[in-house]
């Protein structure tokens, strides 16, 4: 995660009390709730760390640490609910202390069978982590005990993202150790996570940062079209699969140094050589990449546990001309100056710069990167070996998600895991994927000062022409009312008073895409919900991207058929439709920050 660079506000974050429910999320809360709403029951969004510990274990003593933390944390008590009343915002609550530790044993392993037994604890290890969420009951925070031999156990600590990010996991095993060995408790923190969402989300829109984000990506296309194995189908799945191999000290030996000469972070060089790899496999010059950004950009937020962190995209411009220490300066100038204008959310930036919702695929950007420098977590227990063992999701939030950690056993090692949709690609596909991205690295830090197109790793792919939408094969609906056609009309005056209403204006065509009348993602995510609440329909929030206007919509409910795929438009009137969109969604904000 890029570390902040941004100095404290001066406003203060105020302190809520002791309310409890009905509390807002934050910015980037919001945008991964919705994300939940489009993939529902998926692990995407789980963070797993195991813990191999070694020696004698009190387990009594472990349990009370646990409850500890979660005690003194909220946000591991929070719960996620939808609203049906204006302003129709998702809210969070904040329970009391639900926390289980189940014990679970493998059975006495004979001495021979040590490495199966290890093997099968992983196994084990791995379902759990893949356990969904249900975020309106929760709790939001599993752990589980498994015991490998009478002195070994792996402890499997899992969070959903929206309750923690990677600082969170280590601010929890520190306190997870100072509670084990019964040390006086401190003073509980003075401010909550839903102390900062609500502080966050009363500060207006930066019109001037989004001005800034607009002129830096204008042209820039939104999506990238990665060579798949098979052809993308019109509704994204969500099943991933993972990648993973060691890069050894002669590989990131020579990188880091490389980096230390050229002023850059090694997260920077690794992101340079994978928007090589990315500008290659894609035939384009300019690659947007999602980075997690860090929102702690206060001391007080330092030991609190929460979602403190969003997405941003990151344009790396790889001109086969340039060499690759000058391109590693340009994404470090660029890093550095999307950290001055990060209070922008990427729900915010995807209204702007990909108005049209595909669900296909993400919004725009459909690959992410993440580089730590140290291990996930450094756990440690008095009076036991403590070893760290990641667990990423089997679920895929975007095409491709590579992420290089510092190993825990081997310092000089690092780990790289490539998460993808199984869907799109092949495991050897990915692992040729891998395979040039290291010898990407490996060329480039060896000659820094040649060219990129000369760089070895996979050849340059020629320009493609953009493809067409797919044809989408008709959904089935998780439930629909079985209407006769005469209900029909009023199925439609029952859509168009929730639009109304949702998008606050009465001119609401039954033919009009909602996007186009200024409605965003969590727009029709509100839509969804009352749906479901006033009309007793259970369909998937996906359905409502595939059908954005009320005809469409109502056929569907009712069971019809899906509609013709409509004949596309010019580019001239789709870039007029597109700015005419922009302009309401500013008179909204307009009106919004008027109090209107």
């Amino acid at each position: 995660m890029i570390e902040r660079v941004v100095p404290a506000g001066s406003d203060s974050i105020p302190a809520l009390g002791g309310a409890a429910v009905g509390l807002p999320l934050s910015g980037a809360q919001r945008a991964l709730y919705l994300a939940e709403l489009l993939q529902p029951g998926t692990p995407m969004y789980n963070i797993t760390v195991a813990v191999r510990l070694e020696g004698p274990l009190d387990v009594q003593a472990l349990r009370r640490a646990i409850t500890r933390v979660v005690t003194r944390h909220a946000a591991l008590r929070t719960t996620f609910a939808p609203n049906t009343e204006p302003p129709f915002e998702p809210v969070q609550r904040i329970g009391d202390p639900d926390i289980a530790l189940p014990v679970v044993a493998l059975g006495t392993a004979e001495p021979a069978a040590e490495e199966p037994a290890d093997a099968e604890a992983l196994r084990r290890a791995q379902a759990w982590a893949d356990e969904p969420f249900d975020l309106e009951r929760g709790p939001l925070l599993r752990t589980r005990l498994l015991v490998v031999e009478p002195e070994r156990h792996l402890l499997v600590v899992t969070m959903h993202q929206l309750v923690s990010d990677g600082p969170s996991l280590q601010v929890f095993f520190d306190e997870l150790a100072e509670g084990y060995t019964g040390a006086p408790e401190c003073a509980a923190p003075a401010l909550r996570f839903v102390d900062y969402a609500s502080w966050q989300r009363t500060r207006p829109v930066d019109t001037e940062q989004l001005d800034r984000w607009r002129e830096r990506l204008s042209g820039i296309p939104t999506v990238l079209r990665l060579p798949t194995d098979r052809p993308r189908p019109a509704v994204a799945g969500s099943h991933g699969g993972n990648h993973r191999q060691v890069l050894g000290a002669a590989v990131m030996g020579p990188a880091l140094r490389l980096a230390q000469e050229l002023r850059v972070t090694p997260f920077v060089l690794a992101l340079s050589a994978y928007g090589v790899l990315l500008s290659r496999l894609a035939g384009v010059a300019d690659v947007l990449v999602g980075v997690p950004v860090s929102a702690r950009d206060r001391a007080e937020l330092d030991s609190m546990i929460g979602f403190f962190a969003t997405t941003l995209p990151v344009l790396v411009e790889a001109h086969g001309d340039r060499s690759f220490a000058e391109l590693c300066r340009s994404v470090q100038s660029e890093l550095l100056d999307i950290l001055t204008y990060r209070d922008v959310t990427m729900e915010q930036l995807a209204e702007e710069l990909a108005p049209d919702r595909d669900p296909g695929h993400a919004p725009l950007v459909q690959t992410f990167f993440s580089f730590e420098p140290d291990p996930i977590v450094r756990p440690h227990l008095s009076g036991l070996r403590a070893t760290p063992i990641d667990l990423p999701p089997t679920g895929a939030k975007v095409d491709i998600d590579l992420m290089i950690f510092r190993s825990p056993e081997a310092p000089d090692d690092f780990d790289l895991t490539i998460t993808y949709r199984t869907d799109l690609f092949d495991p050897t596909t990915i692992a040729g994927m891998a395979e040039g991205f290291v010898q990407l690295l490996v060329g480039a830090v060896a000659d820094p000062a040649t060219p990129i197109r000369t760089l070895p790793g996979p050849a340059a792919r020629p320009p493609q022409p953009v493809p067409p939408p797919p044809q989408a094969p008709t959904p089935t609906p998780a439930a629909h009312l079985d209407l006769p056609a005469s209900d029909l009309a009023e199925m439609e005056q029952n859509l168009a008073r929730i639009w109304r209403e949702v998008l606050a204006r009465e001119d609401v065509g039954l033919d009009e895409n909602f996007f186009d009348l200024g409605g965003t993602s969590f727009a029709l995510a509100t839509v969804h919900t009352l749906i479901g609440a006033r009309i007793g329909v259970r369909t998937s929030l996906v359905s409502l991207l595939e059908f954005p206007t009320i005809t469409a919509l109502a056929r569907q409910l009712a069971g019809g058929s899906r509609p013709e795929q409509p004949v596309a438009e010019p580019a001239n009137q789709a870039r007029a439709r597109l700015r005419d969109r922009r302009n309401r969604l500013q008179q909204r904000r307009n009106r919004q920050g008027t109090g209107e």
